[in-house]
Order: structure tokens, then sequence, then C-alpha cells
């Protein structure tokens, strides 16, 4: 709309005015269109007539000194080009040498790195897997070692089951307990020790050699072949006496010859006796342990050579470990020298060098290498700045405002005949501190910079003294101007009593001289002192200039 505004008014060669421009935004709008007047807040508020001459004083003055500045910027736009042109030419040889020393330089860190890390993770691989078949090789013996002791058991186990049975079977038919005959049958039908021990045999031995197996297997035979005997013999021994309880069937089932039958009971007791206890017992007996004793020597056989098989098998892969291991430490040593040499003394010779601050020498390393020419050109360039006053020395570290030094300094070099010197304390400073804490107080000093800057100009020199005192110092003005500074000072102070953030309300005591002043008592520092001091003791909160017998109102 306001474009075609334009358009309608220049078509008409009609002067547009544009009203209530507040912004900068709005301002550059308005000069894109190429609107001919501008007016607003932007510039500044409606001020009265006897205030509207300094007004424009001061405006000149500030687009003189924005014309100064910008002549200021493009000379120092210029020399800066210049020495950026001198940068660039000096950097392009120096990146040729660079890549000069480069082509001729260090081993780089990375590739370093990423060999040593290749060949210690082959490495660490290779000596992980022998450590698994170590420990494969030492389950394997285990395990062959404890199948062994375990099949062993079970050999002992049928050969002390074969003669359990003999030992029950000899004292019942010497005694003729029935406890004997009944602790035999137990173990027979029970307990069956025998061929439980075959039973574990066979399934120790399940895949692997079963010559073991069959000689007890054998033995368990003989053992039940003779358990015949055994039966006969406890069936004389029951023939002979008188037992109340019930013939065991299976011996019930045994039958006596017609000439055992006429024997008496004494002739039957003898004749069982002998049964167990002669010639032909004792070898059957015999052949059973030899049947055992078979076969603990193929056990025996059959162990040996599986441990010895794993054992050469372990010996391998354990040479093999040590081999690595070895190796390993061969790489670790060599990363140790690498570093010693390539990083450690080139370091060392650096840490040196930059406590002197001396140029170093490129050494070690690529990136040693370039940590070296890198801190030559830094070198190069403190030394061509030393002498250069540093942003940290003359402004202040809490607001960024020139600090006391730069006071001193600047009050030397500025035009003292037309200048004012403003000075303001923040009141009651110290209990903000101690109400709210330090934090708020800093919070506090910097929002008061803040508006310093924001209301005064571009050419105005701001400081801040020293905890709660700031100064102002006004260039190219005159004390007709006490109206406009009385009235950026009240702007200010109803800006921090009326605090749209989280801060205490506060106030600021102020007095100002002027150059042009009437009746100096003493230089112009002293004499705004004096007015500051005025307002101090009239209650504060307040603007004061010095020597004015009517002080302008805001």
């Amino acid at each position: 709309m306001v474009e075609v505004i334009m358009e309608i008014a220049d078509y008409l060669h009609v002067p547009v005015i544009a009203e209530g421009v507040e912004t900068e935004a709005e301002l550059s709008a308005l000069k894109k269109l190429k609107c001919d007047f501008v007016q607003g807040y932007f510039f500044s508020k409606p001020v009265p007539a006897k205030d509207f001459e300094p007004f424009i004083l001061q405006r000149k003055e500030v687009e003189k000194a924005e014309q100064q500045k910008g002549v200021d910027d493009a000379v120092k736009k210029i020399e800066a080009q210049i020495v950026n042109e001198k940068k660039d030419a000096g950097r392009k040889a120096e990146a040729a040498d660079f890549d000069i020393q480069e082509n001729h330089g260090g081993l780089h860190l990375r590739t370093a790195n990423t060999f040593f890390i290749i060949v210690a993770l082959i490495v660490a691989l290779a000596l992980f897997v022998s450590d698994l078949f170590v420990a494969r090789g030492y389950r394997h013996m285990e395990q062959a070692s404890d199948r062994y002791i375990a099949a062993q058991f079970a050999a002992s186990n049928m050969e002390a089951g074969s003669d359990y049975l003999t030992d029950r079977v000899r004292c019942f038919v010497v005694t003729g307990e029935e406890s004997y005959l009944n602790d035999f049958f137990e173990e027979v039908e029970v307990t069956r020790t025998r061929d439980r021990a075959v039973e574990e045999m066979e399934e120790l031995l399940e895949g692997r050699d079963k010559s073991a197996l069959d000689s007890l297997n054998t033995a368990l035979t003989l053992s039940n072949e003779l358990l015949k005997t055994e039966y006969h013999a406890m069936r004389l021994t029951l023939a002979a006496g008188e037992y109340d309880n019930a013939i065991p069937p299976v011996l019930a089932d045994v039958e006596l010859a017609p000439e055992e039958l006429a024997l008496t009971p004494d002739e039957m007791m003898h004749r069982a006796q002998n049964l167990v206890f002669d010639n032909n017992y004792m070898h059957a007996k015999d052949r059973i342990r030899e049947n055992v004793n078979e076969c603990t020597q193929r056990l025996i056989r059959d162990s040996s050579h599986e441990l010895e098989a794993a054992s050469a098998r372990m010996s391998i892969f354990t040479n093999l470990q040590t081999a690595l291991t070895i190796l390993f430490l061969l790489i670790v040593l060599t990363m140790v020298i690498f570093v010693s040499r390539q990083i450690r003394k080139p370091l060392t010779k650096m840490v040196e060098m930059m406590r002197g601050q001396k140029p170093m020498e490129p050494v070690g390393a690529e990136e040693m290498r370039f940590v070296a020419r890198t801190y030559n050109a830094i070198l190069k360039e403190n030394v061509e700045a030393r002498e250069k006053l540093s942003h940290a020395a003359s402004h202040d570290a809490l607001t960024g405002l020139f600090n006391r030094g730069a006071y001193d300094m600047l009050m030397e070099s500025v035009d003292t005949a037309h200048i004012a010197l403003i000075l303001i304390d923040v009141d009651y400073f110290k209990e903000v501190n101690d109400t709210y804490g330090h934090a708020v107080g800093d919070r506090v000093l910097k929002r008061v910079a803040e508006l310093l800057k924001h209301a005064f100009r571009s050419v105005d020199i701001i400081c801040r003294l020293g905890g709660d005192e700031f100064a102002v110092i006004m260039t190219r003005v005159n004390s007709s101007m006490s109206q406009l500074v009385l009235n950026k000072m009240t702007q200010i102070n109803t800006s921090l009593q009326n605090p749209k953030d989280d801060l205490p309300p506060v106030s600021l005591s102020v007095g100002v001289a002027f150059s042009d002043r009437e009746e100096a008592q003493g230089d112009i520092f002293k004499d705004a002192d004096s007015a500051l001091y005025k307002v101090k003791e009239a209650g504060r909160n307040g603007c004061r200039i010095y020597n004015m017998k009517e002080q302008p109102k805001a």
C-alpha cells in the first residue's frame, strides 16, 4: 500500500512525507522506496523550541562525526586490505615452503597410529585365538583325566561288588546267619554295584575304544556265572538249617542232587563251604580280577595316548602363544621408541623454545613439525604486536567499557576545551550486593553500562572507573546542551527504577561539568565531582550541572 501511494505521489509530482518512523528497518524500507522526507521517534521525540537548536547542533556534530568516521573506516579498510594482501602473500610463501618441507618431512602420526593399531590388532587376535586353543587343550586334558579317574573307579567298583558278594556268601555258609543272605541279595537285586559299574563305563567310553569295556563286561559275565555256585552253596546251607523266613525264589529254584539231599546237615554245611572256598571258586575269582586288571591297563593306555595327543597340540599353541607375546612386546617397544623420538623429544625441545620465546626447528613427526611452523608464525605476529595496547588492558572485563587506565589516557588525548565530563554513581550499590548478592550486582552494573551506551553517541567515551562509578566524556559539546544531558540521565534513571526484568530498581547520582563552565574551581573532574557531591547531599537520585544557578528541569 505504501509503495502504491509513493507511485501515485510520484506520478502527480507531489513530495511525500512519512511520519511515525520508529525503527531502522522502517527507515531502510522507506529509503528503498525513495521517500522524500521522513520523521518520527527514530530521530527524536518532540522537543520545545528552546531545545531544538542544541538538538540540531548535536545532530550536525553527529553527522560530521559519522562522516569523519566513514572516512576513517575507509582508510582503515584500505590499510587492512593492504595488510591482508601482505599476509596472504606471506601465507602463500609459507604454504609453498610448507609444501616443500612436507614432501621431505617426518612420518605422519595418523599413518603410524594406523599401522601400529592394525599390527597390534592382528597380533592380539592371533594371541586371543591361541589362548582359546590352549584353554581348549587344558580342558581336553582335564576331561581325559577326569574320564580316566571315573572309569578307574567304575572298574574298581566292579571288582569291589564281586568281592562283596563273595564275602557275604562265605559268611553265610560259615555262620548260617540270615543277615548275610539278605545283604547278598540286596547287593544283587537292589544296589547292583557290578551292573552300575559296567553301565557307567559304557557311558564314559561312548564314542571311544571299547576294549576296556569288553574286559569289564567279561568280568561281569564271569561274576554272574559264579553266582550259580554261590546260589548252590546257599541252598545247601538253607537245607541244612531251619529258617523261618521264606526262601528267596532264586534259591528255591536251585535243585539239589539226590546224594546231596541224603547228606546230614553238617555234611551239607561242609559241602556248601567247599563250594565257595575250593580251588575252582578261587580260580573263577582270579579270572574276574584278571579281566578287571586288563580293563584298567587298557584304560591307562588309552588315556595316555589321548593325553599325549592333547599335550602335543597344546605344546604347539603354547609355543605360538609365547612367540605372539614376544611379538606384541616388540610392537609396544617400537611404539615407545617412536613416541620418544618423534613426539617426546621434539615436544621437550618445543617447551624449552616456548619458554625462551625463541623460534623452534620443525623436527619429529609431521604433526609436530606443523605445530612448530605454526608456533613460529604466531611468535612472529606476537613480536610485531607486542607493544600494541590490548583490549583487556584498556577495557573493563564486566561491562566492556573503557577502564580507569584508558580514561586517564583518553583524557590526555581529547579536546578538553569542548567536552562535558559526566560522573555517575549507582546509589546504595553496596546494599544491592548485600541484599541480592554479587551476581545480581554485576547484572545491575552491566545494565547501567548498556543504558549509557544506548543513550550517548558513538563519539562519546563511556568508562567504568571502578566499583559502581562510571564516567562519560562527551566530545564537541558546550553548556548549551545541559538540558540534553539532563534528559538522557532522567531517561536512564527512569529505566533503572522501573526494570522490566528481574533486577532490583536502582537509581543514579550524576554530576556534570562542561569545559565552558563559569567560575571553575579546579580541573573538570574536580568540578564534576563537586556537582555529584551536591546531588548526594540532596538525597541522591538526580543530576546536577556544575555552577548553574538554575538547574534544567527534566
